[in-house]
């Protein structure tokens, strides 16, 4: 599931500027402003647009921005998002395929599967939970190891999620969310459809297929794991845009 660490969630989100865009630099680029309600796209490597901007009045230079990791799936608004080389891709896969959040994810899945008897059906009894959590680990890895590790670098996509953050309508930032399973960025930024979240799941849950009950298995049965992993990215990537403002708005209260 293209996710986030939970732990990114609690950095302090960065105002974005009236001439910047909204969301989270594409990789590669750079904004300053020109004007009152204009800005130039600087490529962030150019050594021109660096002598061109130290020639600017102080007051008309954009501020300096926090860069993000590579090893986060998470892109915060104003931050600049450096450009993924394959190797960073499928490191980013790996790792996150074993972070806590997804984690967290296995537990969630297994025990949603096993509270309604779900697929995969090993039964309702303990051992039962134990073999769904199994099953539960080796699909996301699987899904994280094919989407962002494999596909990613294939088909030049970005496997980041950029969240759009506060300053922005619930229901727009829900919309946005949501789209993320059927958009996504390539490595320049352009928007793209995002294939290797497709791909990768798709071949995750063909996997299924050989470590599933025999009940859940073929062709049909593959089809339905595929649309339930789907389902759960996109859950994934609403818990992405708004589990920093859940996180925040609990620890103002404890504080409180």
């Amino acid at each position: 599931m293209p996710v986030a660490l939970a732990q990114s969630a609690l950095q302090p989100e960065a105002t974005p500027h009236a001439e910047v865009a909204a969301l989270p630099d594409a990789p590669g680029e750079a904004f300053r402003s020109i004007g009152n309600n204009s800005v130039e796209v600087v490529d962030s490597s150019s050594t021109s647009a660096e002598a061109s901007s130290d020639a600017m009045p102080t007051a008309q230079r954009a501020p300096q921005r926090a860069t993000a990791s590579r090893w986060s799936k998470l892109v915060l608004p104003g931050q600049q998002a450096p450009v993924l080389t394959d190797k960073d891709k499928f490191l980013l896969g790996a790792k996150d395929s074993v972070s806590l959040y997804s984690m967290t994810g296995w537990v969630f899945s297994a025990g949603f599967s096993q509270l309604l008897n779900k697929t995969p059906n090993y039964g309702t009894d303990k051992g039962a939970y134990g073999q769904r959590l199994g099953a539960a680990s080796i699909r996301n890895i699987s899904e994280d190891i094919f989407g962002t590790s494999v596909m990613a670098p294939i088909l030049r996509e970005d496997p980041r999620y950029y969240r759009m953050g506060r300053g922005h309508s619930v229901t727009r930032r829900a919309v946005y969310a949501a789209t993320r399973l059927f958009i996504t960025r390539t490595d320049s930024g352009r928007a793209t459809p995002n294939l290797a979240l497709f791909t990768g799941n798709l071949e995750a849950a063909a996997l299924t297929n050989a470590y599933y009950p025999a009940r859940n298995r073929g062709a049909s049965q593959t089809m339905l794991t595929f649309g339930a992993s789907l389902g759960g990215s996109m859950i994934g990537f609403g818990v992405s845009e708004f589990l920093g403002d859940a996180l925040e708005l609990a620890h103002i209260k404890k504080s409180e």
